[in-house]
């Protein structure tokens, strides 16, 4: 006989493997969701295979008892702690696919043991770097995807010449935003911790309105050599989470980010090409000066809602106690993204099994008499 603890593990993780060998013969086999409007450059797919669809029917009907809703004014986390969404109502209907969720990447995670590998893959030896990183995240961003009935795009990008990769993040979102209404970009190293909570519901507690044409979160602050400031002693905004909304003001900014280090516009910018902190030092050097002109048009994400993580506080001199509440973003240990993956993922199941066991206990439970 099992004990109470043997039945408590073989409770989760039979629904848990379900759902992960789902995820991976779906993804891997029917391939991802097209664009709404038009095919993207590159790809022939301009409709989502039936069995793609069905899946993010099962993965939406799975997760619906614990979804928050978009307007709820707050949300209560597995430690109690509650987040307001600020009393805003900006988006009290959901976006569905007018919201895609993507990763740009000039890698793809195709080696041995990673998600884009038609091999069966074993999620425990998995690698803590490269394309174990993209493995984690992708899983984890594409189910978040999926829960709530957003778009989900890998974008395999090409190299620009005398550009550091992440300089791909410009032109990437600008061709995306002619596609969706929103793009939001989370990078590779980064994790969103609720897969219960709706981009509508943060939309609304970071004050992203409809006018609002790109949002970000504070850097975390490094105290040793101002790393994390512009020269006019601010702190830069991180492009490791990148909440984009299409309008004409957008693209033109877009414009302007992308072709900043040709100095046709912003002298000087030309040595962010290849130096840290590449696009993102450029975009807060010169853009968000350009760019806001009615004070929202480029928002702030409070750092410790979608920047840094629990342990980062004290290294390499960084002065921030940012959690990331929402998306916690891995910076100096990539290696942690795969177990935040895994926690969210058995946190959020965790929830439906009990949500269920609780709901039809009188079906299976016998109390000795």
């Amino acid at each position: 006989m099992l004990s109470a603890a043997s039945q408590r593990i073989a409770i989760f993780c039979i629904p848990a493997a379900f759902l992960v060998a789902t995820f991976t013969f779906s993804a891997l086999y029917t391939g991802f969701a097209a664009a709404p409007f038009r095919a993207i450059a590159g790809s022939t797919k301009t409709s989502p295979p039936k069995d793609h669809s069905t899946f993010a029917d099962i993965v939406a009907e799975l997760y619906r008892p614990i979804k928050v809703p978009v307007d709820a004014n707050n949300y209560t986390d597995q430690r109690g702690k509650v987040f307001e969404s600020g009393g805003r109502s900006h988006w009290t209907q959901g976006l569905g696919k007018n919201i895609v969720i993507i990763d740009i990447d000039t890698r793809v995670p195709d080696g041995p043991n990673e998600i884009f590998n038609p091999q069966k893959i074993n999620w425990a030896t998995g690698s803590s770097n490269g394309g174990g990183v993209l493995t984690a995240s992708l899983v984890n961003h594409y189910m978040y995807s999926q829960i709530h009935g957003y778009e989900y795009k890998y974008f395999h990008a090409r190299r620009i010449d005398g550009l550091w990769d992440t300089w791909i993040k410009p032109h990437v979102l600008k061709e995306m935003l002619e596609l969706y209404r929103f793009v939001v970009f989370i990078d590779a190293d980064a994790i969103i911790q609720h897969l219960e909570v709706p981009m509508e519901f943060l939309f609304n507690r970071w004050n992203i309105a409809p006018n609002t044409s790109i949002a970000m979160p504070i850097d975390t602050r490094q105290g040793n050599d101002g790393m994390s400031m512009d020269s006019k002693g601010k702190v830069v905004l991180n492009t490791g989470v990148v909440v984009a909304q299409s309008s004409r003001h957008t693209f033109d900014m877009m414009d302007a980010w992308r072709t900043c280090t040709d100095e046709t516009r912003y002298p000087g910018c030309g040595k962010w090409k290849t130096k840290w902190s590449h696009e993102q030092r450029a975009f807060s050097e010169f853009i968000r000066y350009d760019f806001n002109p009615d004070g929202d048009n480029i928002v702030e994400i409070s750092c410790n809602d979608a920047n840094g993580y629990p342990g980062l506080f004290g290294k390499a001199d960084v002065i921030d106690d940012c959690q990331g509440e929402f998306v916690r973003h891995y910076t100096l240990d990539k290696g942690m993204a795969r177990t935040s993956v895994t926690e969210a993922i058995a946190q959020t199941l965790s929830e439906v099994v009990q949500r269920n066991l609780l709901k039809t206990r009188e079906w299976f439970f016998i109390e000795e008499g």
